[in-house]
């Protein structure tokens, strides 16, 4: 069962009690459950329009590497009990000089699925080979544009001409590893959602596996202003919709929201269901690591369960419908998607 399956399978369980009873029977017996999200270093090589590192004075406070002899003392710790690895979440990853031995602590600790989030412009065909021997199952490639002109006024400092270098790159690495999937993550906002019409133009001799459809959201004081979503909702029907259905019919998974589900980007809601996700997320920077009084180089995950009693907070979230921690980190607000 792949990681988009199990998504499917969760998504479809209606109760939150039913998700946390499930999930303090995986903490209870020591399987994994955790969704370890990784910045090894907090810096990018982009100024993308739509992100915080557009922000000169944001920039200004995202620093530092973690050092390869740290995150080795974290995987010890903590991916043993670890689902999922994404390397790259709100930062450039690529710019770690021991990326390659990153993904390979995770296969050494048989994390079931390793995926890594980048822009790409950094990326070699024998790079991408060389993670992919090492255990990289997923490579998922941010984009913001279809057209060159898009992609380089949205992805500023990005190459577009490298970008399709590393569309070829991905082809090679496909037809020696078949099994590796490849997913787009395209950044739908009102001036790049018409291109998606011309998805295929681009794509139709690669071999993408996932496709992911994501409404522009505010994160930090972005140079990208226009967070209106009438545009998209307006051209739902005949520009998302009909690259849902070529998807179907090419096999490309596609993950995308309901046209209902895009109110939840403009309006502040909790769901329960947040209360599942503060126990499972695992963040981890060079400024923090999971929980804030979480010691990597002395705690374990046993050893920190231990300590703050993480399997009785769990039952209290079961039964009180509450949780007794709060999640932190910058993040985009939950919204659901459905995977066709």
């Amino acid at each position: 069962m792949n990681i988009y399956s199990v998504s499917r399978y969760f998504g479809s369980l209606k109760s939150f009690r039913v998700k946390l009873l499930g999930l303090y029977g995986l903490h209870l017996f020591g399987k994994r459950y955790l969704g370890v999200y990784l910045d090894p270093v907090l810096s990018c090589n982009l100024r993308c329009q739509m992100c915080y590192f557009s922000d000169e004075e944001r920039r200004k406070e995202l620093h530092g590497k973690l050092e390869i002899g740290e995150i080795e003392q974290i995987a010890k710790g903590l991916f043993h009990r670890a689902l999922k690895l994404q390397i790259g979440c709100g930062a450039e990853p690529t710019l770690h000089k021991e990326l390659l031995r990153i993904v390979e602590l995770g296969h050494l600790h048989k994390v079931p699925y390793i995926s890594l989030t980048t822009n790409g412009n950094l990326l070699t065909e024998s790079t991408l080979m060389e993670l992919v021997e090492v255990g990289l199952n997923e490579l998922t490639v941010s984009l913001h544009g279809i057209y060159e002109q898009t992609y380089e006024t949205l992805m500023e400092q990005a190459s577009f001409s490298k970008f399709k270098a590393l569309l070829q790159a991905i082809i090679a690495v496909k037809k020696r590893y078949p099994c590796f999937r490849v997913r787009i993550n395209y950044t739908v906002n009102a001036d790049n959602m018409k291109e998606l019409t011309d998805f295929w133009s681009l794509f139709s001799s690669v071999p993408i596996d996932i496709l992911q459809l994501r409404p522009i959201q505010k994160i930090g004081n972005s140079r990208y202003t226009n967070f209106d979503l009438t545009e998209i909702k307006n051209h739902y029907e005949d520009v998302l919709l009909p690259l849902v259905t070529d998807c179907q019919k090419r096999g490309v998974i596609c993950i995308h929201p309901d046209k209902s589900h895009l109110m939840n980007l403009e309006q502040s809601n909790f769901s329960k269901d947040k209360i599942v996700q503060d126990f499972v997320y695992c963040y981890i920077s060079p400024h923090t690591c999971w929980e804030s009084d979480y010691d990597f180089h002395h705690d374990t995950y046993e050893s920190y369960a231990h300590r703050v009693h993480l399997g009785k907070n769990i039952l209290y979230a079961l039964f009180w419908g509450k949780s007794k921690q709060e999640s932190s980190g910058e993040k985009t607000r939950k919204m659901n998607y459905k995977i066709n």
